[in-house]
């Protein structure tokens, strides 16, 4: 019994390969029954003195991948469990390398393919879901479609819309969109009356900015916001622009452990305390494994509000609004990133500042942690 898994996509990219026959007896290969046999059997991966004498017997190099592609062939069931473990003279060794080595890239190829086929149908289920809503209209998503027939994975659905104040709220981005979307007007939640933000520098001069492009130079040329009003609308400009940036960088996942079973903010056992903000000087270190729901349960902190992906909680002195906004591989590692807007606030005070939050999980047991923003996504 083989060892080494293999997914559907790479099963078929090696059967499409080979013709879909058994690399052994020439025979059609039916794709819900075949085996993947290794040429030189990976057996031997447990028993290094082997391995390495009968690499040598066979005049391979020690560095020889067991489990890559030049040493997989696929065949028969029963062709491969008359083989099971036994080494092939190295005339014929050498003959089924060279078969698996001179298919090894259009195995690659068919499995950018597979991924792109894969892709094209999640984007579909996407676009339909949103034309349904009301959220584009069948033109728009005939275009969408057209226009990324061979990268369906630069489309994207946000749970929590882009907000500007020259259209409608954009729940759907292409990745040709993003350029224009930088210089359109923010629009500050429900401040529809505030035409955007004044920030300041260190000589006391004053930059209103309106959209995401103005608001990243402001802050290239050593402008901030220096007061509790101004910090709070910055808070819009850090969502949209953090957002803006992420999805430049974001691509489809290759593997998740968020997904399945779903989780997310409302996991509060997942959420290390660690994310909770904390005025001034922190006065203590957290163990990591120190949750939300154990805080929640000790009495410190308190549930405001939750929906699907929204939360909001509280502690003595501060308060925190995370909302769930996209998912994606968001940093280039593979692995299913969610993307949140923040939004903390001191209990009593006027005092509040916002940003996003990339995390994720790298293990199916294990708690939440941030991702480090990539430089094309940092906010």
């Amino acid at each position: 019994m083989s060892k080494q898994a293999f997914t559907a996509a790479q099963r078929e990219a090696i059967w499409l390969a080979h013709s879909r026959k058994c690399a052994y007896t020439r025979e059609l290969l039916d794709i819900s029954n075949f085996h993947i046999d290794h040429v030189v059997p990976e057996t031997l991966a447990d028993k290094s003195v082997l391995l390495e004498e009968t690499l040598a017997r066979l005049g391979l190099p020690k560095e020889f991948d067991l489990f890559g592609w030049g040493n997989l062939l696929p065949c028969r069931p029963g062709a491969n469990l008359q083989k099971s473990a036994t080494v092939f003279e190295p005339a014929q060794i050498h003959f089924f390398l060279g078969v698996a080595a001179s298919k090894k890239q259009e195995v690659v190829d068919n499995l950018e393919k597979i991924e792109r086929r894969k892709n094209r149908g999640r984007a579909i289920i996407l676009l339909q879901q949103c034309l349904e809503r009301g959220e584009l209209s069948a033109e728009e998503v005939g275009r969408l479609l057209e226009e990324y027939a061979e990268a369906p994975e630069a489309i994207f659905e946000l749970l929590e819309g882009l907000q500007f104040t020259d259209e409608e709220e954009v729940t759907v981005v292409s990745k040709s969109d993003l350029e224009s979307l930088l210089d359109r007007p923010v629009r500050l939640g429900e401040n529809s009356h505030i035409d955007g933000v004044t920030l300041t520098n260190d000589n006391g001069e004053q930059w209103l900015v309106r959209t995401c492009r103005e608001y990243e130079s402001a802050h290239a040329d050593g402008f901030y916001a220096l007061t509790t009003f101004d910090m709070k609308m910055a808070a819009w400009f850090e969502h949209q622009c953090g957002l803006l940036k992420a999805l430049q960088a974001a691509s489809i996942s290759s593997a998740s452990y968020v997904s399945s079973p779903k989780v997310g903010i409302v996991d509060l056992s997942l959420m290390p305390f660690s994310f909770f903000p904390s005025m001034g000087e922190v006065e203590e270190e957290h163990e990591p494994s120190v949750s939300y729901q154990d805080k929640l349960d000790d009495g410190v902190l308190t549930i405001k509000r939750v929906s699907q992906n929204l939360i909001v909680v509280e502690s003595d002195s501060m308060g925190q609004k995370l909302v769930e906004v996209m998912r994606a591989d968001l940093n280039g590692d593979g692995i299913e990133d969610i993307l949140l807007f923040e939004y903390c606030y001191a209990i009593g005070g006027t005092f509040g500042f916002g940003g996003i939050k990339m995390i994720t999980r790298s293990a199916p047991q294990s708690m939440f942690e941030l991702v480090p923003p990539c430089d094309s996504c940092a906010g």
